[in-house]
């Protein structure tokens, strides 16, 4: 039995840890060890797990005299850049295929699993050819999500969704939708409700596996510069979607408090600026191999998920499930995908997104309150350990297939 994984994403361009290729590689090694085998067809060629973590996690070229990728052209109007990418998009869909003689050959195939993004049919053309039920991970649907986080289509947003993204909505024997929002997009784009299944954001638990011991906690800490201070964390990549300027207000006057951001992007800058104007000591990592996360995580006492005030969060973020994994008291936002996973008070504390005083009085009332964090922790981690790993989420799709009768005889 295994499966084959086709992450058309490309890392060109992109700064800060690329979430679809960690995601894809704990789905991948998941269903190796569910499944039996996998692998793991990118635009580079084929990687296993390991190598797509590296992908995924490592920090991005710097241009000469800079630090980060080239600069923007700021006099071109926003949704001519839009355009422009789409064209690009589609051509290098157009380009991308994966040949069905690959080293599954001979293999028992219980399904092509495919990432969803704009124009791509790899996958499922791959599982057509192969005469094996295709799966298509929709993490969310690319423009309704593009428009939620500020990038406007005017005139043409339907068009690209007919085009671009109807085709594999409705043709994946399967559909595995992040949320219940991106479920709802995806039946208003043509799928068939019956073909939908919901598969959170998991972890690999072995990654957190055993947890690093008070003596390593505190050599990390050390290292970072933080040895004394109450370490409030977060992990992604610095986006305008992510509001880390929220967490930044949030900390400013809590005594001995310190930001570690762990991470990179085009909002690292200002975040920076922001946390001297506001005297809140930040540390900022840039982007770490994924295999090293679980040290920095050791050195947080508190892990953030941060949203933006009007409560546009559908997806389903990989650092609440890593948080959890790694025995972090979380605060999140009380929002609809968050709050179906975990209780308030419970196994998290769970604030209003639109209220700016909530998050740092959940900081300070962990600052306060050590039994609390210990609480939050042991609940967190029998939550994560129960339903968020990667391999509850290929078991979903397994028992979608065998529901709907298109999982082939071994």
């Amino acid at each position: 039995m295994a499966a084959v994984f086709v992450l058309p994403t490309s890392t060109a361009g992109q700064r800060g840890p690329v979430a679809a290729y960690l995601s894809t590689a704990g789905w991948a090694a998941a269903a190796e060890r569910v499944l039996g085998a996998a692998w793991i067809a990118c635009p580079s060629g084929l990687v296993d797990p390991a190598e797509a973590r590296r992908i995924g996690s490592r920090p991005a070229p710097t241009t000469p005299g800079g630090s980060g990728p080239a600069r923007r052209l700021p006099l071109v109007p926003d949704p001519a850049k839009t355009l422009a990418k789409d064209v690009l998009r589609y051509r290098s869909a157009r380009r991308f295929h994966v040949a069905p003689d690959g080293p599954w050959a001979g293999t028992h195939l219980d399904l092509v699993w495919q990432r969803h993004e704009l124009f791509q049919t790899a996958g499922i053309d791959l599982a057509r050819a192969l005469h094996v039920p295709s799966v298509l991970f929709a993490p969310a649907t690319a423009v309704w999500e593009a428009e939620r986080w500020g990038t406007h289509r005017p005139g043409w947003g339907h068009l690209v969704e007919r085009l671009g993204e109807r085709p594999a909505l409705t043709t994946a024997d399967v559909v595995a939708c992040g949320a219940p929002e991106v479920a709802e997009q995806a039946v208003r784009i043509g799928t068939d409700p019956e073909r939908i299944v919901i598969t959170p954001t998991g972890v690999d638990l072995d990654l957190f596996d055993p947890p690093p011991d008070d003596a390593a906690r505190q050599a990390e800490r050390d290292r970072l510069g933080l040895a004394d201070r109450f370490v409030v964390g977060w992990v992604g990549s610095f986006r305008p979607f992510h509001s880390l300027d929220r967490a930044v207000e949030a900390v400013a006057g809590v005594p001995d408090v310190a930001l570690l951001l762990v991470g990179d992007g085009p909002e690292r800058p200002a975040v920076e600026a922001r946390a001297r104007e506001l005297g809140v000591h930040v540390v900022c990592t840039g982007t770490v191999a994924h295999a090293d996360l679980p040290r920095h995580l050791s050195a947080m006492d508190v892990g953030l998920v941060l949203g933006p005030a009007d409560g546009a969060f559908h997806y389903s973020p990989l650092k609440l499930a890593e948080y959890l994994a790694a025995g972090l008291p979380v605060v999140a936002p009380d929002v609809g995908t968050v709050t179906a996973r975990l209780t308030d008070g419970v196994d998290a504390l769970l604030v209003d997104p639109a209220d700016p005083a909530a998050l740092g009085a959940a900081v300070r009332a962990l600052r306060a309150e050590p039994a609390l964090r210990r609480r939050l922790s042991e609940a967190g981690r029998a939550a994560v350990a129960a339903h968020w790993s990667w391999d509850e989420q290929v078991r979903r799709v397994v028992a979608a297939l065998e529901r709907l009768g298109l999982r082939r005889d071994r």
